[in-house]
């Protein structure tokens, strides 16, 4: 039996290298060895409190998680539908289990595997964080966007980054304003085009928007309201997510939630009622919204390399996640198998 290295998570913020079996393709799967993996911030979730399992592989010792890779095709299952592709071919995807040498991708979204190839000017690292990108795309299709409106994005993560990345590409004449606690992302927030940025560990959120937009009392002993048109809670944390609420727009405001959170938020039902909020979440994503991701890259229109702070070897992986945890200091860590 062929073996591969791989992370296995014993426990929580308990990451071991050791080898498992190598995996070789099912019928409808394609077999990738992996170049590039990001370490996700849902991830994060799994390494500290053992949340989101099912996005993980049992192993003997422990569980295989890990989707957001590049590498090469190795193997295609005879089924796997996928039409002009082969062996060598440059990919990415989605798949479980990509904290490894090599990993299947099999038909997670739809009937068959999602995956699709590079581009010759797009890089592995590059490469993997197209999927998260992806997700900063579909939230911002969500938020239904017109020309010249106000958007609030509350944290400024990857997805967060990633929705400033978008709207700035496809709608450059609206206001993007940020919030976060790390001035390192706040300056990234604002070099990818951000009007304004608010540190909320020093500033008022609230009070700062509604001086900003002007604000207007709303019935129902909900106060006074900002004029955020468009809000998108990326933060994961449910202070930000009823200050999204605080100081959207009375009767068009919308509010996309893109965040998974680590408790249940309390949610401050009345302002969405009495101000006629629109609230929408967005989870996945399709081969279509990948492709248009993967072709922001290409085209120049967005710049993923500076995202990318931090890079380790498989056999840092442990090392890889710690950093990831410091949002001062790390935006995007890349471990490479």
């Amino acid at each position: 039996m062929e073996t591969m290295k791989a992370a296995v998570l014993h426990g929580n913020r308990d990451l071991r290298v050791i080898d498992i079996p190598r995996p070789g393709a099912d019928d409808n799967s394609v077999l990738v060895r992996v170049s590039s993996v990001g370490v996700c911030g849902t991830d994060l979730h799994t390494y500290k409190l053992g949340m989101f399992k099912e996005m993980c592989l049992p192993q003997e010792q422990g569980l295989l998680f890990g989707h957001e890779f590049a590498g090469e095709v190795v193997e295609i299952g005879c089924e796997a539908g996928i039409e002009d592709l082969h062996p060598g071919d440059r990919v990415t995807g989605i798949a479980i289990g990509a904290y490894a040498e090599y990993c299947n991708v099999p038909p997670l979204i739809g009937d068959k595997p999602l995956i699709i190839k590079l581009p010759e000017n797009v890089s592995f690292e590059e490469a993997a964080t197209v999927e998260p990108l992806t997700v900063s795309l579909v939230a911002v299709q969500r938020a239904g966007l017109k020309g010249g409106e106000r958007v609030l994005i509350t944290g400024a993560g990857m997805i967060g980054l990633g929705c400033v990345q978008v709207i700035k590409a496809l709608y450059p004449d609206c206001e993007v304003i940020v919030s976060d606690v790390a001035d390192k992302r706040l300056e990234m927030a604002r070099e990818f085009g951000a009007e304004r940025t608010i540190n909320v560990r020093d500033e008022d959120l609230v009070g700062n928007l509604k001086a900003l937009t002007g604000e207007e009392f709303v019935l129902y002993g909900t106060g006074t309201t900002g004029h955020i048109d468009v809000a998108i809670e990326a933060s994961g944390l449910a202070g930000p997510l009823n200050q999204c609420l605080e100081v959207l727009r009375p009767g068009t405001g919308r509010l996309v939630g893109v965040a998974l959170y680590e408790e249940k938020p309390e949610v401050d039902f009345n302002q969405i009622v009495s101000k006629n909020l629109s609230v929408t979440g967005t989870l996945g994503y399709s081969q279509e919204t990948m492709e248009q991701a993967m072709n922001l890259i290409a085209e120049g229109r967005v710049d993923r390399k500076p995202l990318i702070t931090h890079r380790y070897k498989l056999a840092e992986a442990s090392e890889a996640f710690e950093a990831q945890i410091n949002t001062t200091q790390t935006l995007k860590a890349i471990i490479e198998p």
